[in-house]
């Protein structure tokens, strides 16, 4: 197979038909008041697809985990304790909620591939070569720590000043537990479902770069202070290096492993303040 026909749509109006439901799903990632009747659009989409066998079902299932996360984000959270005292409890509210929507985020999907004769492989769930683990390992041995460190300083442009108790040994385990759930989550439902499905009609590199438009998108949140463009920027420039390591590597596992180091520091500032 050729660069060109491995990386551009072997149809352009399976491209251009498959733009669709990317469309409304980075609508509902900018514009939270969507999120829940684009999740009802790109379920019902889906169905009649695959109820007709029509090439373009891919696509518009490739959308419905990611939007079901979307739609879960509109549901208040729980919030934890202003002292702290849920740092270090296994069954924090930050990360068990953080888990609860890994399983019915990761439930959506498994309802969706089944009818639509998805394989694991479709979903870059595969271990990679060796040398691959080892970047993997790396990755996240160098994420967490890391992020622990700068997370702070890098926080500051987008969420103001952020700090947080490192020195309670005991909050390694549910930081773990977000951290992961959120990791696996977000790239089988980005890089997985989004690049892999969306893919099969539209061609590996506009699915590439659809997944990062949708990631930086979806992080626009009423959070952020000042502009949110530059956190969506650099969301998206993320979003796009994983998916560009998903392909080169057909496994999420490097993009998993660096993504949950990452997201260490987040339970730290939501569950653990300063």
């Amino acid at each position: 197979m050729t660069v060109a026909r491995r990386y551009l749509p072997t149809d352009p109006a399976d491209l251009a038909r498959s733009l669709v439901p990317l469309a409304l799903l980075a609508g509902a990632a900018a514009l939270p008041v969507l999120r829940v009747p684009v999740l009802v659009a790109l379920v019902l989409g889906a169905a009649i697809g695959i109820a007709r066998g029509a090439p373009v079902r891919w696509a518009w299932a490739a959308g419905v985990p990611v939007a079901a996360s979307l739609a879960w984000g509109g549901i208040m959270p729980p919030v934890a304790a202003a002292d702290g005292s849920d740092c270090a409890d296994p069954a924090s509210p930050i990360a068990t909620w953080r888990l609860l929507e890994a399983i019915v985020v990761l439930g959506v999907l498994a309802a969706v591939a089944v009818p639509l004769g998805a394989s694991r492989h479709s979903l870059s769930l595969r271990w990679p070569a060796r040398r691959f683990v080892r970047w993997a390992i790396l990755g996240f041995l160098a994420a967490g720590p890391l992020g622990l460190v700068l997370g702070p300083l890098l926080a500051r442009p987008f969420f103001g000043n952020v700090g947080y108790e490192l020195t309670i040994l005991g909050a390694i385990i549910p930081a773990l537990v977000f951290a992961v759930a959120n990791g696996v989550m977000e790239e089988i439902a980005y890089r997985g479902a989004l690049l892999g499905w969306s893919a099969k009609v539209m061609g590996l590199g506009p699915a590439v770069v659809g997944q990062a438009v949708v990631f930086g998108l979806a992080h626009s949140g009423t959070d952020v202070i000042g502009a949110p463009l530059p956190l969506m920027l650099a969301m998206g420039v993320g979003g796009l290096l994983a998916g560009i390591i998903a392909v080169r590597t057909r496994s999420l596992l490097v993009p998993i492993a660096v993504h949950a180091g990452l997201d260490i520091p987040i339970y730290y500032a939501l569950a653990c303040p300063g």
